[in-house]
Order: C-alpha cells, then structure tokens, then sequence
C-alpha cells in the first residue's frame, strides 16, 4: 500500500512518539509510506526571513524502527504569528492533493485537526480515498489560547463525523470520539505501540551512570519527558527530602527539557538538593531505555487538569517494558486502560502520596520484582510494536478494500 500520515508538528525535531513508530513499522513491511508535517517549533532565521510557500522534502527518515524509510514533504508557510498558520493551511492543501496524485495513495492516517484537518476529508473524498483518524489527544484542549479552543472543538466534530474510521488509543478515548458525534460502528481500539526489543530489561545502563555520576548504591527515581507546567515536578521535588529521609541513597534524574526547567532548577536551588536531583535536558531517543533501566522506580507525576486528565502519556509503557515499576497520577487516560497496580502502575494522588509510594517501593525489593514481572508480561501481551503493526496494516488493508470486517476490537481486553 501507498500510505500518507499526516500531522501538524515537525515530524524532525518532535519527541519520538507513536506517529514515528507506526509509520515505520509499516515501512519496514514493505509499504510506502509518506508523511506531510508542519513546522510547529519555526524560528525566523533573521529580521528579513519571513518564509515562504515552497515545499521541502526529506527522504529515507528513520528515526524509531532501524531500516525504515519514509519520506516527508514539509509545505511552506509565512513566518509571522496566526498568518503561519493560516498560510499553512492553503499550502497543506495544495501538497496534499499533489501528493496523492503523483504517490498513488491508497489509505490517510490524519493525527491533526486544525491546520489541515478538514484539507484532507475534502480531498481525500474527491478522490475517493479513505481517511483514518489516529485518536491519541483531546485536541482542542491542547490549543494554547483559550479563545481558539471552541472554534477546535467544531472541527474536531466535523472530521470525526466524516472520517472513514477512527482508531483510538485507550477505550476512554473511544468513548470520547463517539460523544463527539463519531459513529460508534467506526470506531476501534489500537494500543500504543512500544519497540520490546529497544524497550527490555537488560539494556546497559553503565554508560550514563558513569556520565552522570550516579554511585552502584544509589536508588535512582527517574522521570523522563517534556518538562511542561504540568509535570507536577515541582511539587514532587518539594516532597523529595522525605524520601531521601528513608531512603539515603535515593536521588532523582529528570531526563528532559521545557518550558518548567527553569523553575525546577530553582526549587532544586532553594532545597538545597543539587547533588541529589539531576536534569539532563533533552538526551537522543536511543538512549532512553539505558536511562530508564538505570531506575529503581519510574515516575509520572502530571497534575490532573483538562489537558492532562484523559491522556496517556507513553513514558508509562516505556518504564514498564524496562522493567520498572510506575507510580503515577491517577489520571482517566491511564486508569482506564490499567485499572490497577497488576500490570506494574501504581497511583498517588498527590506528590506526598507519591513519594512516600515511592519511599515504600525503594524500601521493599520483593515488591517491587513482583510488580516489575507483572509490567514486562502486560507490555509483550499487549503493546509489542510488531503485534500492533500487523493489526494496523491488516486494518488498512481491510478498509482500503471495503471489507467491512474489522481486525481490531471495539472495546479493552
């Protein structure tokens, strides 16, 4: 099959995530795969530098699946605030179509909404091709100001209601789509996708234990991600002292970057725990699974707000195919897809619930073999990248062809 993915965020510099492995997944079974993106993170390169509308190509991206290739086709856009947007969308149209036309597209996998969203439902329906929504957020309440957020919400509804399916990724996800005017017939469950063969528990973490100074002894905390004003780092940092109370050895690694950064540095700062919690900044993604095995205990600390709450942030599969135990925000996003501390999550509500779970976790070696056996079985049962690969490119195929007999089930296991 020709398969197009198409997103609104730079597909180069964006954290790899899943858009990254289910297209090369499919590349390296012997599709063709294309992608179209938008340079979200777009600097001006000089006073005189105000973009343009032509359209840059990539070829041979591999950046989550060794030996895979897809090409990218970036349409230009005005480097001015809103106009780049706008000119965006006018520019994604007309490299769609060109796109479909010269590729010979069988099948779309749409992950966005307002910048070429409705772009592809038009077009594809012209020239008869299906269109797939890929159902990872709840778009419109990641839109950064607040006045655009209900005009979002529309045409979240409309693209729901015209797509040919809609695959989601957790079952509150499904349920989200559906209230949203999806036709329930239309909707499936696809489970996020992890690498178990990059993602394991016997990775070499020598290397940025020597880097970063940790000691044998020391019982490492890890969290890894972007480091938004949600993170709840702050709060948990705040909390740190009463673990490093039970626990000496304990010490935090917080593997990224973001707009917190600079606030977290100060709390660390103000506690007086520079030699006990250590930020990276961003680190390669390759290197992720060394970082995580280097834990004793994984965390995910996120506040519970209206952008966080129905998410599913794939930091979790990534700590719990490694081996890790996960001590989590309750959010609905996660708990309705792992209910309990039987799969290798446990949930704290609030920073101190949180480190005093983890003070407990770091205390007791027994339960923590027990919880980080369960995880490992859980991630290979359910979320191997090559099962959910197959089950894709059998959905596709299916939907391309107009078989009307879905592979992928409606509701959780």
């Amino acid at each position: 099959m020709n398969i197009l993915f198409i997103h609104e965020v730079d597909w180069l510099k964006k954290v790899v995530f899943e858009i990254h492995n289910l297209a090369e997944i499919l590349s390296v079974r012997s599709h063709n795969v294309y992608a179209i993106d938008y340079e979200d993170s777009w600097k001006k390169n000089g006073i005189f530098d105000l973009g343009n509308l032509k359209t840059k190509e990539f070829e041979g991206i591999s950046r989550a699946v060794p030996g895979s290739s897809v090409s990218l086709r970036r349409p230009g856009f005005i480097k001015i605030p809103v106009l780049s947007r706008v000119s965006a969308s006018f520019s994604h149209y007309f490299e769609i179509q060109k796109t479909i036309k010269e590729k010979n597209i069988d099948v779309i996998m749409l992950y966005s909404v307002p910048t070429n969203g409705l772009q592809v439902v038009h077009i594809a329906r012209r020239f008869g091709i299906p269109v797939v929504f890929r159902s990872i957020d709840i778009l419109h309440r990641l839109v950064r100001h607040p006045v655009l957020r209900p005009a979002t919400r529309c045409l979240e509804k409309k693209i729901y209601a015209r797509v040919d399916a809609i695959l989601a990724i957790t079952p509150n996800h499904s349920r989200y789509v559906i209230g949203m005017g999806a036709a329930e017939s239309k909707v499936r469950l696809l489970y996020m996708p992890i690498d178990t063969s990059l993602f394991h528990p016997s990775v070499d973490c020598s290397g940025v234990r020597q880097k970063w100074g940790f000691a044998e002894k020391d019982r490492v905390v890890v969290f890894i991600g972007t480091l938004f004003e949600f993170s709840g780092l702050d709060a948990f940092i705040r909390r740190f002292p009463r673990v490093i109370d039970r626990i000496p050895e304990a010490k935090l690694l917080i593997v990224g970057d973001g707009p917190q950064r600079k606030k977290l540095e100060r709390t660390i700062a103000e506690l007086g725990l520079e030699n006990r919690v250590t930020i990276t900044g961003f680190q390669p993604y390759g290197t992720m699974p060394q970082y995580i095995n280097l834990a004793a205990v994984c965390i995910n600390p996120f506040l519970n707000t209206d952008e966080t709450r129905d998410i599913f942030p794939g930091k979790i599969i990534q700590y719990i195919a490694c081996g890790k135990i996960a001590v989590v925000t309750p959010l609905l996003g996660i708990k309705c897809l792992i209910p309990d501390e039987s799969k290798g999550v446990i949930y704290a509500d609030t920073a101190a619930d949180m480190a005093a779970k983890v003070a407990d976790l770091l205390a007791s070696d027994e339960r923590r073999q027990k919880l980080e056996q369960a995880g490992i079985d859980y991630v290979r049962q359910v979320h191997d990248q090559q099962k959910i690969g197959q089950q894709l490119e059998a959905e596709l195929q299916k939907i391309v062809t107009g078989n009307s007999d879905s592979v992928i089930p409606r509701t959780s296991n």
